[in-house]
């Protein structure tokens, strides 16, 4: 198993807070931002792969001083981008590099899932109908399996409110379906970024077998993505 954690974005919502710096190497509760994420992949993968940018020079530092695997990300094509950069042939997780989770992690039974022969998993929660907007929604039926995703829908769109919480787990075959897509958009859509959802709502429609992983009582997303939630991740209890 591989963890991919995509830190490449240039963190505009947080400069006023970093001063430029890269978000990911905030401190948070005695460790770094991205440390805690590294830790959470490591209980479930051999490997972990940053991918970064090369005008975020600290993170290829911490990532040498830890003995963290880096790859770059050349130009910013979108999420989907950032996990095809990392050129695995494995089975993947993949964890937000400015969310790490609080409580425990999703991460064993997405990975149980995958290895069950599934071929991806995602980690959802309930959000409120005021936080749809904020959030990729799944659509899951009675077994679990998401049927569709829709990105910062309306409430009148969906009745779900199952919401993607920055954790993905795919089977070897469906990165390379992952590279596959993210190749022919780029090719067609030159200069655009694609999108993990767009890529993910494709296999789907292609016969993809997914399920939706609910977070567990106690388990929470630290999101650090905005000045006010890494407040609200800096009064947490962490270990």
């Amino acid at each position: 198993m591989t963890a991919i954690i995509p830190a490449a974005g240039k963190g505009v919502r947080m400069q006023a807070l970093t001063g430029g710096l890269p978000k990911e190497l905030l401190p948070l509760g005695g460790k770094t931002v991205l440390g805690r994420i590294v830790e959470e992949a490591q209980t479930v993968a051999e490997r972990v792969i940053v991918v970064s940018a090369p005008d975020k020079p600290e993170i290829e530092t911490w990532a040498d001083e830890n003995d963290v695997e880096l790859v770059y990300q050349y130009e910013r094509h979108g999420f989907a981008d950032a996990v095809a950069c990392a050129d695995v042939e494995d089975d993947v997780v993949v964890l937000l590099g400015d969310c790490p989770y609080h409580g425990g992690s999703p991460l064993e039974r997405m990975t149980n899932i995958v290895l069950r022969g599934i071929d991806g998993c995602i980690a959802v929660e309930e959000v409120s109908e005021e936080a749809m907007s904020r959030y990729g929604i799944t659509e899951v039926n009675d077994w679990g399996g998401i049927t569709n995703i829709l990105e910062k829908p309306k409430p009148d769109q969906t009745a779900s409110r199952w919401a993607i919480a920055a954790r993905y787990a795919f089977s070897i075959r469906t990165v390379a379906q992952i590279q596959r897509i993210v190749a022919e958009q780029k090719a067609a859509r030159p200069g655009q970024e694609v999108g993990l959802t767009e890529v993910i709502v494709t296999l789907i429609k292609e016969g993809a077998d997914f399920k939706a992983a609910a977070l567990q009582d106690g388990q929470r997303r630290a999101d650090c993505g905005t000045p006010s939630e890494y407040e609200a991740a800096q009064r947490l209890r962490w270990n």
